[in-house]
């Protein structure tokens, strides 16, 4: 059975000369990169989900460009609510991508970045977009990748910084008979829910780990990590969260808002 297998990563948050809530930043998104150029010949395509650099520092995004130029694969990389410069410095980044199609897939990125907001916003255009690509193509399954969740963590500190509309907008996406898999970052951890036949995939930070179901901003002691995905052309799928072997700092005891 024929596959398209995906490296997806998310929230690096640069930051130089300065941790990141208790983990250095630099050094943890090395890692992640090298456990990817291990097998980099297993992947297809990079997908890379948003906030990127935290500081905004131009060294923080010339380290990025130069850690992505170790990965020799086709990139696909959307903003997050900390991407905030105009023309976003980052090589192989476009404002909008164009939709992926390959092994009966279709690639499809949904941009929810709001400038000068941390919640993400999707309009009904967007999302009847979405509709008409894949009701126009039936035989292609659908996955769509974001910034933003459309899941509460059970946490209001987190809770607040989430899709507007997510309720309706997950409720129409699993409307779409051929729609597979939505895949976002944002919340710093792995989550997983399912409505109908649709999949929504939360994935880890290459940074800090956040924890669902605290009333407090709470850090996770599990390491960085990014998640391999592998997609087969009779529209199954398989997901693995990997992890690095390695603490890159102390997460905060009582972290503070960023």
């Amino acid at each position: 059975m024929n596959f398209l297998r995906i490296a997806i990563l998310s929230d690096s948050h640069l930051i130089k000369d300065k941790d990141f809530l208790g983990i250095n930043t630099y050094d943890s998104l090395t890692a992640i990169v090298d456990l990817i150029k291990l097998n980099i010949d297993r992947y297809d395509i990079i997908m890379i989900l948003g906030d990127l650099v935290q500081d905004q520092n131009e060294d923080s995004f010339e380290f990025f460009n130069i850690q992505l130029s170790r990965l020799k694969k086709k990139k696909l990389i959307i903003r997050g609510n900390h991407d905030i410069k105009e023309n976003l410095p980052i090589n192989d980044f476009f404002e909008y991508n164009e939709d992926i199609i390959s092994n009966n897939w279709i690639l499809i990125p949904i941009e929810s970045y709001v400038k000068n907001k941390i919640y993400g916003e999707v309009s009904d255009s967007k999302l009847w977009d979405i509709r008409s690509k894949l009701i126009n193509q039936p035989s292609l399954n659908g996955l769509i990748y974001m910034h933003h969740n459309l899941f509460e963590t059970n946490s209001d500190w987190l809770d607040i910084h989430i899709t507007r509309n997510f309720a309706h907008i997950r409720s129409e996406l699993s409307k779409i008979s051929n729609l597979r898999l939505v895949i976002s970052g944002h919340i710093h951890q792995y989550t997983k829910n399912i409505i109908s036949n649709l999949t929504f995939l939360s994935i880890p930070s290459t940074s800090a780990q956040f924890t669902s179901s605290t009333k407090e901003f709470t850090l996770d002691k599990v390491n960085p990590g990014y998640m391999e995905l592998e997609l087969y052309d009779n529209g199954e799928f398989k997901y693995n969260i990997i992890r690095t072997k390695s603490s890159y700092g102390i997460p905060d005891i009582s972290p503070k808002p960023y």
